[in-house]
């Protein structure tokens, strides 16, 4: 699969637009902020090892920055499709990183980024499967997703050592049938609140 035609993807609120080493210091402060504590921080993490680890991103992965559509289009976060099995048709699409000032702001740029990534992988590329990870520290994004229609597929008991202490990983997936019945339906009932009249 060639994912260089993917480089911009536009949406209604946001465009997304494949990650270049010119990004690092955006991610790294977004990473380091708030909205990193969600992730698991490498150690001895900087902006070189951000951008040394954009240079050697594998070809079964698609990093994208989301960008507003404004007149003047700001970087907003991220999101990846990795694990891109072409035979067994399916996907995980995780690293779903917002600038730590929405955290606690509504805003339509991580839903629109997850119906875009969602619909790229089962629709356009007709996938079997979506399947992604949350840490149980993540409760909103559990809720969410579970709201959205994702089935939990299971929970990795203490997984992985955030922040000193070993956390449990939930295991997420949605099927390409419920994603159009349930999952696409409900987000976009969600980003009609956005919508200016």
């Amino acid at each position: 699969m060639d994912l260089k035609q993917y480089e911009k993807i536009e949406g209604e609120f946001i465009t997304l637009k494949t990650v270049t080493p010119d990004d690092a210091q955006d991610i790294y402060n977004w990473r380091t902020s708030a909205s990193g504590n969600f992730l698991n921080q490498p150690k001895n993490y900087s902006v070189e090892s951000q951008q040394q680890w954009i240079k050697i991103r594998p070809a079964s992965e698609i990093n994208f920055i989301i960008y507003s559509k404004e007149k003047q289009p700001r970087k907003k976060g991220m999101i990846s499709i990795v694990d891109i099995d072409e035979q067994n048709k399916k996907a995980e699409v995780g690293r779903l990183l917002l600038d730590a000032k929405y955290l606690n702001e509504s805003n339509p740029y991580g839903l629109e980024a997850l119906k875009i990534t969602y619909g790229l992988v089962l629709n356009s590329w007709q996938f079997n499967k979506i399947h992604g990870t949350i840490l149980s520290l993540n409760t909103g994004m559990i809720k969410l997703q579970k709201f959205l229609g994702m089935e939990e597929e299971g929970i990795q008991r203490k997984h992985l050592l955030i922040n000193n202490e070993y956390t449990d990983l939930h295991l997420f997936c949605v099927f390409a049938p419920g994603f159009n019945k349930t999952y696409l339906p409900r987000i976009n009932f969600l980003l009609k609140s956005f919508v200016t009249k």
